[in-house]
């Protein structure tokens, strides 16, 4: 069998925390050949959707020691499984990618259309008992009333990933406009606004979901003592604990969801009891899930993926 991992740049990544690199080496312990490529190497002709790919071979039982074959073209019809492994933000060759890849009846994982049709910050609206308070403009205006309402908020674009370009606003606080000017553009560009929510100070808990199924752990991150977001890229610490069971009750108005757009792979990032964005696009958190607890989610990824294939439902 042989997976296609479509990837940023395979050689920039931490090998040692990255989930698609992780998701790689589960594969060929499952007798799969893993194969890399961006958007760039795409190629369209004779009607059919082609990709130039490096086979990617991690040697066994050596950690992350691994070789890159030369670049070889693919139909990626010939693929078994396409992983769409992306980062945010999801831009115009984002879009094409889906498009491409809907056009020429590519399933993959997650489905090209859901990631086309589901923002990851938005998506949290689908849940109305699960979100914190939320408004989402492009008015200074109504941003200044939301925070006097609520005393403090996180303001966030709609675009970002890893808390890159997050703020975190008070009613005294007097950036507020030159937040604004620079993440609306002007008033240019929608943002989402939320009630800051106490538990984020307790950390930020990402539950991870594979074929419609929460994982029994989840990773907590922590923020630092200098910063309130709890993202690993920007200096949070973080732990794995047993889910809990106001996991399970969110988790039962989550699943749904994901099975109407076929999402088979998602992460759902919890403040306490409150949603706080739904990452379809990469998710992460793999790795450390796997390394500090008793499940290994890469082997749940393939087995039930392989099993899917086999009757003939790639993802869904």
């Amino acid at each position: 069998m042989k997976a296609a991992f479509i990837i940023n740049d395979f050689e920039t990544m931490n090998l040692e925390k990255d989930t698609s690199i992780f998701l790689i080496k589960e594969a060929q312990k499952n007798n799969i050949d893993t194969y890399a490529f961006d958007t760039s190497d795409i190629l369209v002709e004779d009607s059919k959707i082609k990709a130039t790919v490096n086979k990617v071979s991690f040697k066994a039982n050596s950690g992350y020691e691994h070789s890159l074959s030369e670049k070889t073209i693919f139909n990626l019809k010939d693929f078994d499984f396409v992983i769409n492994r992306l980062n945010p933000p999801f831009n115009k060759e984002y879009l094409y990618l889906t498009n491409l890849l809907e056009t020429f009846g590519i399933e993959a994982v997650n489905p090209p259309k859901a990631l086309r049709e589901l923002n990851e910050k938005l998506s949290i609206l689908n849940f109305p008992d699960l979100a914190p308070k939320t408004i989402v403009t492009a008015s200074l205006s109504e941003i200044r009333n939301f925070v006097k309402k609520n005393v403090r908020a996180v303001l966030k674009p709609l675009d970002g990933m890893g808390g890159k370009s997050i703020f975190f606003l008070s009613s005294e606080d007097k950036n507020l406009n030159v937040i604004w000017e620079n993440v609306t553009k002007n008033g240019k560009n929608q943002v989402m606004v939320q009630e800051f929510v106490k538990a984020a100070q307790e950390g930020d808990n990402r539950l991870v979901f594979i074929n419609y199924k929460l994982l029994p752990f989840k990773l907590i991150r922590i923020p630092s003592a200098e910063d309130f977001r709890g993202n690993l890229a920007v200096g949070a610490t973080s732990k794995v604990c047993r889910i809990s069971k106001n996991d399970e009750k969110a988790a039962q108005q989550i699943i749904p969801f994901l099975k109407q757009h076929e999402v088979y792979f998602a992460g759902a990032d919890m403040l306490g009891d409150y949603i706080s964005e739904l990452n379809i696009t990469s998710p992460t958190c793999l790795q450390e899930i796997n390394n500090y607890s008793e499940c290994n989610p890469g082997d749940i990824f393939w087995k039930d993926l392989i099993k899917l294939n086999k009757s003939g439902n790639k993802s869904s």
